[in-house]
């Protein structure tokens, strides 16, 4: 059983950010929220010390917002904030310290929740260094940090979905992501196995809850861990099915839906064409030589070098969980709304299938090269594109319900080669 620290993540507080070194700085795309408080000490900021700035891009919601979106930080025609100076550092923070960011920028890439009163820390792999952290360390997830130490605001949390919802496990969540941790790290079945126990926990779970509430779960997650321990579900996983073809067709369409976006981003665009340069077949070749040559580079380059570092991927899997509270879900925030227990896990598989399908294209086009790097930009795009835009989360599920793949059999199509 995972100890007490493992199960409250506080590793988002040894985060230090590279400033002018980063290669994809977070001071671009996005307009950032301002609270009223933090907003008012802008407005007193003197004309020659940015408060011309301010007066130009800075502009409070006209609609009924909640107090910490009162305010806008607008983008520059730059595309970029427009407090980012030349040196690649932030203006704001030079001229009047860190405690004058916003909850945004002083906190990001850290995603910070309440679970029982505990504050816990994970982070957002759309920042290169967080992605760096996260997934090539083996020990990651296990480091230790003061949340509280003041080097960041604290003020703009989530907390677990479902207090009262009697669809949702509240009252045992400890126990249960216990359990998630246990099957994501279980390195004697493969990742799309115990991603395929986990669907199978969340969906017989929402059966239980239906029937007996919170209070049968702890019985259930007992029973559940014997089940797998005695090898009673193997014959189940076996015969889930595998279909490359559509697997790859889902993988293309909600990749060509994301770049037909003006908010996507070049970063994520070079990701795909190093896809599609891994799995392209030539001129000449008949229809269905993309898939063979998906299914090769998956083959020959992408699984022998995850292999090699298992890590990866678990750690991928689980940071997703401690930020996104799963599988209840977060809330606090209007922007983000929380799914059931089983859709909650639709769209975490599928972005991780959608990820794993990209990594295996990108191997096939680097081939022995293929290295953490690469590992690392294709997550760090690819979450830049999809986990901050709510509308793009939403039309995953709504996609995947479309193809009538919202069940375990098509997770199952989604995560087996």
């Amino acid at each position: 059983m995972p100890t007490t620290s493992k199960l409250t993540p506080t590793y988002a507080a040894a985060f230090s950010c590279i400033g002018p070194a980063c290669e994809d700085s977070c001071c671009g795309d996005w307009d950032i929220p301002l609270d009223k408080q933090t907003y008012e000490k802008y407005r007193k900021f003197p004309s020659e010390k940015l408060g011309g700035l301010v007066s130009q891009f800075v502009s409070i919601n006209t609609s009924p917002v909640p107090q910490e979106l009162y305010a806008e930080i607008h983008r520059a025609p730059s595309g970029l904030c427009p407090f980012w100076g030349a040196d690649r550092l932030c203006s704001i923070q030079k001229e009047y310290g860190p405690q004058l960011l916003s909850a945004t920028c002083s906190i990001y890439p850290r995603s910070l929740s309440y679970v029982d009163g505990m504050l816990e820390g994970s982070l957002s792999l759309s920042c290169p260094e967080a992605a760096r952290n996260v997934l090539l360390n083996p020990n990651s997830l296990q480091v230790q940090g003061d949340l509280r130490s003041g080097a960041f605001r604290t003020d703009n949390s989530y907390q677990l979905a479902g207090k009262g919802d009697p669809r949702k496990p509240y009252r045992s969540f400890a126990p249960l992501r216990a359990l998630l941790i246990e099957l994501v790290r279980d390195r004697s079945r493969a990742m799309w196995q115990r991603l395929l126990l986990i669907g199978l926990l969340c969906k017989r779970m929402e059966q239980v809850l239906a029937t007996g509430g919170d209070e049968a779960v702890p019985r259930f997650l007992g029973d559940f861990r014997e089940q797998i321990r005695t090898g009673v579900m193997d014959i189940e996983l076996a015969n889930f099915p595998s279909d490359p073809v559509l697997k790859l067709d889902v993988v293309m369409k909600l990749t060509d839906q994301r770049m037909r976006e003006k908010t996507c981003g070049k970063r994520f665009r070079d990701t795909f064409w190093a896809f599609i340069e891994g799995i392209a077949s030539p001129d000449g070749s008949t229809p269905g030589d993309d898939v063979s040559r998906f299914l090769s580079a998956e083959r020959t380059y992408h699984r022998p070098f995850f292999e090699l570092h298992p890590y990866i991927l678990e750690n991928y899997l689980l940071n997703t969980m401690f930020q996104n509270l799963f599988p209840l879900g977060r809330e606090g925030q209007s922007q983000f709304a929380p799914h059931s227990v089983f859709d909650e896990y639709v769209l975490m598989t599928t972005q991780f299938a959608w990820i794993n399908a990209l990594l295996i294209g990108v191997a096939g086009s680097q081939k022995q090269a293929f290295s953490g790097q690469h590992v690392v930009q294709t997550v760090q795009s690819f979450s830049r594109e999809v986990e901050h835009y709510p509308p793009v989360l939403s039309s995953i599920v709504e996609y995947i319900k479309m193809r009538k793949m919202d069940n375990l059999q098509g997770m199952s199509v989604m995560l087996r080669s």
